[in-house]
């Protein structure tokens, strides 16, 4: 959602009465907000497989966000969920032999234990690291991890990787994990001391958790670890330690790095339904925020449990990364980001998703929220609060719905969630609980503004990004007060589990088809204009 200046210019104040935002105590115009940086996207990864859809959706814009050029950007828009999980269930099914769904132990055997001969004539060199000594390592790092034991821990990383281990592991430690263990992707090396300088292998290792309320089912992070074993009577040394280089080149789908790696000492408010963290140095900031992103979670899950689906599993709490320097916030998780964005829902998908397990299980296991501490939503002297919630509630109603998503059928449009319903729902539930804002972003968005009569399938450029976002919202609102909340979160549950039956969909929730529906709702948005 794209907050412009008040109306009449930066120098203009805000109406009174009909819903409208009052102007400040002072009697001083709100403010404009600041402008963001160039609009655009970031190029898409080395090697690109033809077709990649967008990420999970479209991250929510700074306010304010400038044109772009025509043709310029790309990638994120009109895909839903389906992106991400295309990258991650497809592209890296064929990366690593779908090793998700077989285990790490059983990955290890599957492809990393090949016999590779030596220089010398073919003979086999001293095996120094086979399946058992990787196995004790990383279920050695597990149980040390769970128990708190840090000295067993970092035992086996030596130089720089044990200092930014013993970080890492102080981190960990003040999260509630449900489960926390380290499972083998991949191994490149033989194990073999083929020159009689000892054995090195390289490790891509999935830090698999879960944590407690916030997923449904295991997620992963992926590193690669180097191991070195000098000889039968050394141990093995984890020397090196960094990201696991990604699928076809594409880091933006190994979830590196998450906050617990960047931070020298990583802050965390635990409250009843949210975790909220940051680097120390912004601690303060943080407590002053934590209580309001508290409070749309509690009024998201309250609302969920009371007028959405009886029959979805859903999550009960949610992680928020609050990080004000934009290149870092920009490097958390990996993922894709436009230079205008506010904020990001990460989808994240469940480890062994759709291999060898129970095929209706679910492809996400959860979410991972960042947010732009250095964003006017954050800053605003006399609205921050306000904000604040807003765009908390618009992320956390992306986390509460990201578990429904079904498995895609593929690539065609029909079979990914709707733009339109993905952003609608999330900015509905951010105005269901502040209706005057809603209302005055309708005004800014859509008054005297042009407008197609057809559902968006992204946000479009510069100055449409606003109206994108409130007409969507429009029409998850036309829906409500066509048939009540209850009628509206079923609509979006069912579309999130199967997207290409929208007609359908649309005709279970308001007695329309979509064309119908389209028509009804372009009225609607016509009648708010």
């Amino acid at each position: 959602m794209s907050y412009p200046p008040p109306p009449g210019g930066p120098g203009g104040t805000y109406p009174q009465g009909q819903g409208g935002w009052p102007p400040q105590q002072t009697g001083v115009p709100y403010p404009p907000q600041a402008a963001p940086g160039p609009y655009g996207y970031p190029p898409q990864p080395a090697a690109p497989v033809q077709g990649w859809p967008g990420p999970p959706h479209t991250p929510y814009p700074q306010l304010q966000p400038q044109p772009q050029p025509p043709g310029a950007g790309g990638g994120s828009g009109g895909q839903g969920g389906s992106g991400l999980k295309k990258a991650v269930i497809g592209v890296v099914v064929l990366a690593v032999l779908a090793v998700l769904g077989i285990g790490g132990l059983a990955a290890y055997r599957a492809f990393g234990d090949g016999e590779l001969p030596t220089a010398a004539g073919g003979a086999q060199g001293e095996q120094l690291l086979d399946e058992d000594d990787i196995e004790e390592l990383l279920d050695g790092r597990s149980q040390a991890l769970r128990s708190g034991d840090e000295d067993t821990y970092l035992a086996p990383f030596t130089g720089a990787a044990k200092d930014t281990q013993k970080n890492l592991y102080e981190n960990l430690r003040k999260i509630p994990f449900a489960q926390a263990e380290y499972s083998v992707l991949s191994k490149t090396g033989t194990g073999a001391d083929e020159y009689g300088d000892g054995a090195t292998v390289a490790l891509d290792v999935a830090f698999v958790h879960k944590i407690q309320d916030v997923d449904v089912r295991p997620v992963s992070e992926w590193y690669r670890w180097i191991i070195k074993r000098d000889s039968k009577d050394a141990e093995p040394r984890i020397t090196k330690v960094g990201p696991a280089p990604g699928a076809f080149g594409a880091k933006n789908y190994v979830f590196y790095p998450a906050p617990w790696d960047l931070y020298a000492d990583m802050h965390v408010v635990k409250k009843a339904h949210t975790l909220t963290i940051s680097d120390k140095k912004h601690a303060a900031d943080t407590d002053r925020y934590a209580p309001y992103i508290e409070k749309a979670a509690a009024d998201d899950i309250a609302l969920w449990k009371a007028d959405g689906p009886e029959d979805t599993e859903t999550p009960t709490g949610f992680v928020t990364v609050l990080e004000p320097d934009r290149k870092t916030y920009s490097s958390l998780y990996g993922s894709p980001y436009v230079e205008w964005e506010a904020g990001q829902s990460v989808a994240m998908p469940t480890f062994d998703a759709g291999f060898g397990g129970d095929k209706k299980d679910l492809e996400y296991g959860g979410a991972r929220i960042k947010m732009d501490m250095s964003g006017s939503r954050f800053t605003n002297a006399t609205y921050w609060p306000k904000l604040v919630k807003e765009i908390s509630h618009h992320e956390f109603a992306h986390a509460i719905v990201q578990p429904l998503e079904a498995a895609s059928g593929g690539f065609a449009a029909e079979s990914n969630t709707r733009w339109w319903v993905v952003e609608g729902f999330a900015d509905y539930m951010a105005f269901r609980f502040d209706t005057e804002l809603g209302e005055w972003n309708v005004r800014n968005d859509v008054t005297g503004k042009e407008f197609s009569g057809k559902l968006p399938g992204s946000p479009g450029f510069g100055d449409e990004v606003g109206t994108g976002y409130t007409v969507s919202y429009l029409a998850i609102r036309f829906i409500a007060e066509k048939n009540g909340d209850t009628a509206a979160l079923r609509f979006v549950a069912e579309h999130y589990r199967a997207p290409g039956r929208l007609d359908q969909q649309l005709r279970e929730a308001t007695g329309m088809g979509e064309s119908q529906f389209q028509a009804a709702w372009a009225s609607y948005v016509r009648s708010h204009s």
